[in-house]
């Protein structure tokens, strides 16, 4: 497994584990610094300090103010009663709450009794305590803007997730509600630290259960891609596997540069579905592999952009469920006459399909998936339409 860290300090040394201890704020330097190669002074150097005592004080708080909750169903486990429908909703303090919950609403789609127990960061007693099962794959679930721990999201994806017939799956849904509900530009600034405490609690499920980030997979909608991306950015002790970006948010990410959002760079595998290009997600392909879903514009059936935003997890969760959408190559090049005049001048002959869990393939396998590709829908589910022609 490759190692990834920021600095050539040994990670024990680092002391990951104890709070208040943040090795992604490092590159932050909070004293005057009087070597002769900076000549920064007056309004300017104060300024710059002052914006890097404001991210530091967003990361505190998030790290402070978050909770994490693995998802199961009833029954697989340590024995105990069982949760059935509760959530565990818990917010801290009126700044940043970046809260990792569980959404269980789905039960009367998914027939099922869900249990949720809570997972502390640097509590490892907790970590023992729970279901958490380091032999079974994981998988971490982020909402986007205006979600919380009821997001649709989640009652979508938990329970297709729980229902695969591969194996077991810790499954862990993001609830940074209190960061998320508020205005677009509010909720974009505080993307970057819920990434950097969602980094820090991988490498906590690393070091004090062993989970392997081979078996890990990040899948973030809309504003929750995004803060998948910054999380394998910022994790210290290994390489996020794979990442599943549902309809990134485009607004404040458009020109932002790779290091404040989602890259192909952040994991070994990215794999980007578009339902809404030009107005809630991002236009330009992101990853290895970009799926543009009915050109990636406006999905059919849907009269608003929520609806086309929201159409891309529930492709996903049907393509969870075992629906292959097989999709049609095009030249990575050709990513605006798709979304633009809905047509590939050059196509690839080549054929993929979209969605799934992957957690099968080899790294060999993954790295042969790479390009453009698009596929039609039905305007209702199920929404597939069969092999492409």
């Amino acid at each position: 497994m490759q190692i990834v860290r920021t600095s050539n300090q040994d990670i024990s040394s680092m002391n990951l584990m104890t709070p208040a201890v943040l090795p992604i704020s490092e590159r932050h330097n909070f004293t005057n610094n009087n070597n002769s190669n900076n000549n920064s002074t007056g309004p300017m150097a104060g300024d710059e300090q002052l914006l890097r005592l404001q991210d530091y004080n967003l990361l505190y708080n998030a790290e402070r103010q978050t909770y994490f909750q693995l998802h199961s169903n009833s029954g697989r486990g340590p024995s105990g009663p069982s949760n059935g429908n509760r959530l565990l909703q818990q917010y801290v303090g009126n700044k940043l709450s970046a809260a990792f919950g569980l959404n269980v609403n789905d039960a009367k789609e998914s027939i099922m009794q869900l249990t949720t127990q809570t997972v502390r960061l640097y509590d490892a007693a907790s970590l023992r305590q729970s279901h958490f099962n380091p032999f079974q794959p994981t998988r971490i679930i982020i909402h986007g803007w205006l979600g919380n721990a009821h997001a649709n999201v989640y009652s979508y994806l938990v329970p297709a997730y729980l229902k695969l017939s591969d194996g077991s799956y810790n499954i862990f849904t993001v609830d940074w509600g209190r960061g998320a509900i508020a205005d677009y530009i509010t909720a974009s600034y505080r993307v970057k630290p819920v990434g950097q405490v969602l980094a820090k609690f991988l490498d906590f499920l690393h070091v004090e259960a062993g989970m392997q980030f081979e078996d890990l997979q990040l899948i973030g909608f809309s504003m929750g891609a995004h803060i998948a991306g910054l999380a394998a950015k910022h994790v210290q002790t290994g390489q996020v596997r794979v990442i599943r970006a549902l309809d990134p948010a485009l607004p404040f990410f458009r020109y932002a540069q790779e290091k404040e959002r989602l890259s192909r760079n952040d994991a070994s595998y990215v794999e980007v579905l578009h339902t809404s290009v030009g107005s809630y997600g991002f236009d330009r392909p992101l990853g290895h592999v970009d799926f543009y879903a009915n050109w990636g514009s406006q999905q059919p059936g849907c009269f608003w952009h929520e609806c086309s935003h929201w159409r891309a997890f529930a492709l996903f969760k049907e393509s969870l469920e075992g629906t292959a959408f097989e999709a049609r190559g095009c030249q990575p090049g050709e990513w605006q006459q798709l979304t633009r005049h809905k047509r590939c001048p050059q196509p690839t002959g080549s054929r993929l399909h979209m969605g799934g869990d992957l957690g099968t393939l080899s790294m060999e396998q993954l790295a042969q998936r790479e390009g453009v590709y698009y596929f039609e829908t039905q305007a209702r589910p199920p929404y597939d339409m069969g092999p492409a022609t």
